[in-house]
């Protein structure tokens, strides 16, 4: 009696149509509803055709070469419950079509074979719910494969087989029975039943030679494009695979058959009893996204099918044997890192860290990764692609299979122990520089993953020091900017809008105390104040580099807080360059003369001394008294930071409160608040290190300065450093007495 397979299609003893067919997808013709060919869906809202069919479809040159850049092409799926529904789509990936000669010359008219030819697409709106990523395999001789009319009806289907398969194209010959794959089938995937993936996708067919019919000439072969070819371009275009609906069958070569011989030894001896495999065959199948049999029993060599087939599935097996087998597991994991199967992380460890990572976590952990691992060479590989070509989750993605690579950081660890990865110390890094709960999230997730990784927690913890004092190097960075403190006085009589000023430069070294560099009582506009301060700087050669950036901080009234400062400029004549002092320098704002009493000055040190753990407060439109505020700052004597969202007309009543009651941290937009604006003012805050605030508007003043848009947000910011009292006069009393301040 024949058992039933564990691993099946989703049709298979169903009766139902094959996978495949929730991933077919139609390009139709820019100018009417006509389909020009097939495509498949890949995942992440991106559908894969070929180039030519999308140069159809917008009417060009089938071979045309250059990028349609900005167009829109129109894409239906016809295996969801709405087939004739159009979807817009935009390429984000072309590779033209090419001779598939050594000189690789674009293909031209009259080429009867060609390779490349591919374009990626993404989706304007969301896909349809009931559409599914495609399954991949690589494509093999002898492979029996069927294919589609982009138009995705069920009786246009045809069959074939491999009979010849190169690097970059393949050969599929279909016998004189039934349809035959002819112009509409290019774009749409190769399904093969026995691997129950797709293996490619048409490119075209080979026409016959003009003239009579002969005995001699080509029929009914058509030219395809492996997936392996398909993976490759892909890459070399830099643009990622998907994986979210079902995990790509790899390209990469087989594991050796030692390796997969040592691992089916361990499988069999550590799940020798059937109630124990299928236990751990149904978590494998869960954590996998795998279609099983429900009333199937895994074998051995099935499950070893896939441990050496998907990515991840080594660790996700060891993740659930850790408790019932934990030698077994940790022999598993070595010999799938010996094979260099993909996949460090389990699934469900993967998906835990993404959720874990804070906002902007791509730049975040390249970041703490470069400082965990200065001397490591993969960095150079990550700088590769355009950054242009990849969005902030595709960059992550790349940057966390890439640290999965790295097994080890080079550092001693406890005798008979694996070395601590790499990926786990980029993580502690990110956690020392991160707040709570982030921070804490991300140790725990790195001790789960060090104890299933068998990693010895001495070995964390010493990597975890480590982190530490990286960190408090990076927050005692702040404190070494060249720095500018400028009190500012508003001219009440005279030339309206004018101020008097006096500064005090530093250059941060630590054995050297503020020096006043400027001292009159000349009335100055802004745009006279923005050269004077900016000469000073010049000539003290504070100039702004990627890695220091001079800071220049307002000592001002309470009533003069919401002067646009950082939007002073120089008022530049002709041929002379601008600068504006909250583009070119660091700018923000102090108010330190409200804090008189003892009291309101240590309540200001210790929120300050909780600035990375305290909370952060938004005030809103609910909040219009200073007693609302005050109840909230009392109820929580370490929140270090505020969010000044109400409306304009308290703004400045709720700020005092707020800097009287210690708050070092108060953030605003100048315009009037709405909840986009509201939005942005609170992602600026919370997008990075809360040290790294100052220099984060910075640079979002400097990108401001190319917006048009009316709801470019214009951030105020008060940053009150406890740790740095601000300059101030002093005189000497002439008769020797005690001095005056």
């Amino acid at each position: 009696m024949r058992r039933t397979r564990w691993l099946r299609g989703d049709r298979e003893e169903s009766g139902a149509q094959p996978p495949v067919r929730s991933s077919l997808a139609s390009v139709m013709g820019l100018a009417s509803a006509a389909v020009v060919g097939g495509g498949v869906y890949m995942g992440d809202a991106l559908v894969l055709t070929c180039a030519h069919v999308v140069n159809d479809s917008l009417g060009r040159d089938s071979f045309e070469q250059r990028s349609p850049d900005g167009t829109v092409v129109r894409v239906a799926f016809p295996g969801a419950a709405e087939p004739h529904r159009a979807y817009a789509a935009e390429v984000v990936s072309w590779i033209p079509a090419r001779h598939p000669s050594s000189e690789a010359r674009p293909a031209r008219r009259g080429d009867r074979t060609w390779a490349g030819d591919l374009a990626l697409l993404r989706l304007v709106d969301a896909p349809p719910a009931d559409v599914r990523a495609v399954r991949w395999s690589a494509m093999t001789e002898g492979q029996k494969v069927r294919a589609w009319f982009g138009g995705g009806q069920q009786f246009t289907y045809a069959d074939g087989f491999v009979r010849l398969c190169d690097t970059a194209i393949a050969y599929v010959d279909s016998a004189l029975v039934g349809a035959a794959i002819g112009p509409g089938y290019s774009g749409g995937p190769l399904w093969c039943e026995e691997e129950e993936a797709s293996v490619g996708i048409v490119l075209g067919v080979i026409e016959p030679a003009p003239g009579d019919f002969s005995a001699g000439q080509v029929v009914r072969r058509t030219i395809t494009v492996p997936w392996q070819a398909i993976d490759k371009e892909l890459d070399r275009a830099y643009f990622r695979r998907p994986a979210e609906d079902a995990p790509p069958r790899p390209s990469t070569p087989a594991v050796h058959p030692a390796a997969r011989h040592a691992i089916a030894t361990v499988v069999a001896e550590a799940l020798a009893d059937p109630a124990v495999r299928a236990a751990h065959a149904s978590r494998l199948a869960e954590e996998l996204d795998l279609d099983v049999a429900p009333d199937a029993t895994a074998g051995v060599d099935e499950i070893v099918d896939v441990l050496v087939s998907r990515p991840r599935a080594v660790a996700a097996l060891c993740e659930s044997m850790r408790q019932s087998a934990p030698d077994a597991a940790l022999q598993l994991l070595y010999i799938g890192k010996m094979a260099l199967i993909p996949g460090m992380l389990s699934p469900s460890e993967h998906q835990w860290l993404m959720e874990l990572l804070p906002p902007q976590a791509a730049a975040r952990l390249a970041e703490a990764a470069k400082a965990a691992l200065p001397d490591s060479t993969f960095f150079e590989e990550l700088t590769d692609p355009p950054e242009r070509l990849l969005d902030e989750h595709e960059r992550l993605l790349r940057l966390v299979e890439k640290l999965e690579e790295f097994w080890g950081d080079s550092a001693p660890v406890p005798d008979n122990t694996p070395r601590v990865p790499a990926l786990l110390r980029a993580v502690e890094y990110l956690a020392a520089v991160c707040e709570e709960p982030t921070a804490g999230g991300l140790r725990g997730w790195s001790e789960s993953v060090a104890r299933r990784l068998g990693v010895a927690q001495a070995a964390l913890r010493e990597r975890r020091d480590d982190a530490e004092s990286w960190a408090q190097g990076e927050r005692s960075a702040t404190h070494r900017q060249p720095r500018l403190t400028v009190q500012l006085t508003r001219v009440t009589r005279g030339t309206p809008g004018t101020f008097r000023c006096t500064a005090w430069y530093t250059s941060g070294r630590e054995d050297e105390t503020d020096r006043r560099v400027l001292a009159d009582d000349e009335a100055r506009t802004p745009a006279a104040i923005t050269r004077v301060l900016h000469d000073i700087l010049k000539r003290e050669g504070a100039v702004a580099t990627s890695t220091k950036v001079p800071v220049i901080e307002f000592l001002m009234e309470a009533d003069d807080l919401d002067e646009p400062v950082d939007a002073w400029h120089n008022e530049p004549a002709d041929g002379e360059v601008p600068v504006v002092l909250g583009a070119e320098y660091t700018v923000h704002l102090r108010c330190t003369h409200l804090r008189r009493d003892v009291d309101q000055q240590r309540s200001w040190r210790s929120r300050w001394a909780h600035l990375e753990r305290g909370k952060l407060v938004r005030l809103d439109q609910r909040h219009s008294t200073a007693l609302q505020v005050y109840g909230l700052l009392k109820a929580d004597l370490d929140a270090s930071r505020v969010i000044l969202a109400c409306d304009v007309q308290h703004r400045q009543q709720l700020r005092a409160v707020c800097l009287l009651l210690g708050v070092p941290v108060v953030l605003w937009d100048r315009a009037r608040p709405s909840a986009s604006r509201n939005d942005q003012v609170t992602a600026l805050m919370l997008n990075g290190p809360i040290r790294g605030l100052p220099l984060r508007v910075r640079q979002h003043r400097a990108r401001a300065l190319a917006e048009t848009s009316p709801d470019t947000l214009a951030p105020a910011l008060v940053w009150d450093d406890a740790t740095q009292l601000p300059p101030t006069f002093r005189w000497s009393d002439p008769t020797g007495q005690e001095p005056i301040r």
